[in-house]
């Protein structure tokens, strides 16, 4: 997919090259886009990236990175056993844009405590009884936050033991 994006580059056709490369493969324009920036990973980060040990959106991050400072991530990544989390790769991207990434400061930003990173995806199948077809995505969340902030007032939800508990 990128040799297709690089060869048609500076390029139009019926519409933008990553649009027309990515339909040809099935893909969004911005699915080869990403799949453009990942390639300006070193063979051993793409590897993690390939494993899933990094993910995507942290693989582009660090596609920002010189080859000497993904050669520093990838080292500490394998010695600290870490996985790297959104908010990092944002910050080791950040501080490699100003020039001002270390050694130390890769080890520091990777060896923080993350966050517990939650994502909740709710199947259609599980949810379409309840919204009528003309909802969007963001209507159907909206319903579903305003719904739990109500569960929430009504049940007197307290937070305590890594868990929220009902009282």
């Amino acid at each position: 997919m990128k040799y297709e994006a690089l060869k048609h580059q500076g390029k139009r056709g019926n519409g933008s090259t990553l649009e027309e490369v990515g339909e040809a493969a099935g893909e969004s324009g911005k699915t080869v886009q990403r799949y453009i920036w990942l390639s300006r990973l070193s063979d051993a980060l793409l590897e993690m990236v390939d494993n899933k040990r990094i993910g995507i959106a942290q693989g582009i991050d660090i596609s920002f990175l010189d080859k000497k400072a993904q050669d520093w991530v990838k080292t500490v990544l394998m010695e600290i056993g870490a996985s790297l989390s959104l908010a990092q790769s944002a910050a080791l991207k950040e501080y490699g844009r100003r020039g001002e990434l270390t050694l130390p400061m890769v080890q520091y930003i990777l060896s923080e405590e993350k966050p517990k990173e939650r994502k909740v995806t709710l199947r259609q199948d599980k949810i379409k009884e309840y919204f009528p077809e003309e909802y969007s995505n963001e209507e159907i969340e909206d319903v579903i936050i305003k719904l739990l902030e109500e569960w929430k007032r009504g049940k007197g939800i307290i937070q305590g033991g890594g868990h929220e508990d009902a009282v």
